[in-house]
């Protein structure tokens, strides 16, 4: 499985859907200017950001995620919308990893950036 690369993406909010995302992390990155992304999945997923551990594309889902059920999303906020980290000193994510917690599931990411 390769990584969605969605750095070079220059319109928000922008939606990419993966209509078949395994039970192996399945990375979005995506460009600097992203202030709140959301993940959206027709089944349960489990969803990582590099922290605790570093997940990988098509790597194993280790112990740190937070899982979504079937149906459900989850939005993290990256940066304010002046472009200030939310914490200062604190490096954003630039990539959300998803896997499906069995079978397949079809996830929907969405970039947003600016003001609410």
């Amino acid at each position: 499985m390769a990584t969605i690369d969605l750095t070079g993406i220059s319109n928000a909010p922008y939606v990419r859907r993966a209509t078949s995302v395994a039970t192996t992390w399945q990375e979005f990155s995506f460009p600097w200017w992203v202030t709140k992304v959301s993940v959206i999945a027709d089944s349960a997923v489990y969803i990582g950001f590099v922290g605790a551990e570093t997940p990988a594309d098509g790597g194993a889902v280790g112990s740190h995620y937070f899982p979504v059920g079937a149906g459900g999303a989850a939005t993290v906020v990256l940066r304010d919308c002046d472009d200030n980290p939310t914490t200062t000193g604190v490096a954003r994510a630039t990539s959300v990893f998803v896997a499906a917690q069995s079978g397949t599931a079809a996830v929907s990411v969405i970039l947003e950036s600016g003001r609410d």
